[in-house]
């Protein structure tokens, strides 16, 4: 069940009529600086902020964001794909897919409701969606057809489905950090038997030492 808060919940429970907009949020990698940098759309009109958890987000609008499928929550921990259309006609848009990696980029999706006479937004906008970008193909523009693109969104849940890290040498690890020496001894871990101390080539415990014999052994055997 969704959680809405105060003032969305006493404007639904009157049963009014609502005005619904969706807000877009991607966070990919810029190609030039390396950096992480967000880009935001909506399906309304003009360039508009909103503040979501407290940060201000600025959202482009004028057709930039032309839809998306029917979200449609469910049980379990199975990965849901959602897609979303833009257009490609915008300079937003054009930047996003020729400057940005988007791929495995971090997506939001929020709703935004607004009264309809006065155009005042009723609350701050409800996450609907959490992801990741699963697909962004660029098809060819064809003569007489609508220039839009669509993003295939994947649910959180992908995450849980990703295998975990068997092996990771040294010199990756010194790539992220080159002061990280945890994995300094990965190629020989495994290979070498360590016992209180003492290392053995070969992995074997180190020889016992011969037991020297105690005042009870010298009397049994008189």
């Amino acid at each position: 069940m969704r959680d809405y808060s105060i003032a969305e919940g006493s404007y639904l429970a009157d049963l009014g009529a609502v005005v619904v907009r969706l807000l877009v949020w991607i966070e990919a990698r810029n190609r030039s600086t390396g950096l992480v940098e967000a880009t935001g759309f909506w399906t309304g009109q003009d360039v508009r902020s909103f503040s979501i958890g407290g940060v201000s987000r600025t959202y482009y609008g004028a057709g930039g964001l032309l839809g998306i499928e029917p979200i449609r929550a469910s049980v379990g921990l199975s990965v849901r794909m959602h897609k979303l259309s833009l257009s490609r006609v915008p300079a937003e848009v054009q930047n996003l897919i020729h400057g940005y990696d988007a791929r495995l980029a971090p997506v939001e999706v929020h709703r935004a409701l607004f009264h309809p006479a006065t155009r005042a937004l009723i609350s701050e906008p409800h996450r609907i969606l959490k992801g990741t970008v699963e697909e962004m193909p660029v098809p060819r523009a064809v003569e007489n057809t609508e220039a839009a693109m669509s993003i295939t969104v994947a649910s959180a849940a992908r995450s849980l489905t990703r295998a975990l890290t068997v092996r990771k040498s040294d010199a990756a690890q010194r790539a992220v950090n080159s002061d990280d020496r945890g994995r300094e001894y990965a190629a020989t871990s495994g290979a070498v038997g360590v016992f209180w101390n003492q290392m053995e080539n070969r992995g074997s415990p180190p020889p016992t030492a011969p037991a020297t014999a105690t005042l009870e052994d010298t009397k049994d055997k008189g």
